[in-house]
């Protein structure tokens, strides 16, 4: 709660420099929205992804993503993320041992000794495609793909991008709906998985540069490529904050796991907890800051 109410502060600085909102900013932590870049412009993105607790001792996870991003047409644009990671994990596990999500933990690690990692991560080339305008259209529409390539992960991620302008443009209703290929090695072994995300939410601009709201998801995991073999599921809900000026923007977000996990397999089954899963998959809470600096 300590990381919570930072963020939050972070953004509360921002309210001393009112002036007008900057394209391409982004008032959700997680969700994407159907607008583009105008072409001939650029926007830097710095996120912070923070992932915390399990059940028991500690567990930091840390994702860092920093962004170019180009509009090329009205209707596409790029960008290219360098992603890193830094990660604390201390007997965090149902067992008192030490693992957790992205750990990676070599096969010769003592269990019950602190872990961490600490490492430049991949690199990912996103692409998004608009097919119509939120702010001319009934409802935009957008394509998303993103390859990611790095020396021990892979994926390959598709997004559908819906989002829905109410009052003016003043309230956004956006659902994404995703799924990626995963291709990652866990110590001497890989891992092959599918992956389906459904996120929606709202932000409501409430005064000049300042918007609120909220974000769901429910993500679900899959045994190898494909959808025959499901694993597990897990919800997740939180509020965002967002504050904009024509310079530059920052977002704060924060969702926690639902009591709704459910999990398909024994070796999922056995790291459900109070009905939230935990194990190698997931946390208690997770936290967004992004700063976006358009040019």
């Amino acid at each position: 709660m300590k990381l919570a109410k930072s963020l939050v502060a972070v953004a509360a600085l921002a309210g001393a420099f009112s002036q007008p909102a900057a394209a391409g900013e982004s008032p959700f932590g997680w969700i994407y929205t159907a607008d583009v870049q105008p072409p001939g412009t650029r926007q830097f993105q710095q996120w912070v992804d923070v992932q915390t607790k399990q059940t028991l001792g500690d567990y930091t996870n840390v994702r860092l993503r920093s962004e170019m991003e180009f509009g090329i047409t009205s209707k596409y644009q790029t960008g290219i993320y360098l992603n890193s990671r830094y990660i604390n994990a201390y007997q965090n596990q149902m067992d008192g041992t030490t693992a957790g999500p992205n750990t990676d933990i070599p096969d010769n690690f003592d269990p019950t000794s602190r872990y961490k990692l600490s490492r430049f991560e991949s690199v990912s080339w996103e692409n998004v495609y608009q097919i119509s305008n939120p702010l001319v259209d009934p409802i935009g529409l957008a394509l998303y793909v993103e390859p990611t390539w790095g020396p021990r992960n892979k994926e390959l991620e598709f997004k559908l991008i819906l989002q829905k302008n109410f009052f003016d443009d003043r309230l956004i209703w956006a659902t994404n709906l995703v799924t990626a290929l995963e291709n990652n090695k866990r110590g001497s072994r890989v891992e092959k998985a599918t992956e389906v995300d459904f996120l929606t939410g709202l932000s409501y601009r409430f005064t000049n540069n300042w918007s609120a709201g909220f974000e769901a998801r429910n993500h679900r995991e899959f045994t190898g490529y494909g959808y025959g073999v499901a694993n597990h599921s897990a919800w997740f809900l939180g509020p965002n904050l967002h504050y904009a000026t024509k310079n530059w923007w920052v977002t704060v977000a924060w969702r926690q796991q639902l009591p709704l996990a459910s999990g398909f397999q024994d070796d999922q089954k056995a790291v459900i907890s109070n009905s939230r899963i935990y194990g190698d998959e997931h946390t208690r809470n997770q936290f967004m800051l992004k700063v976006g600096v358009p040019f």
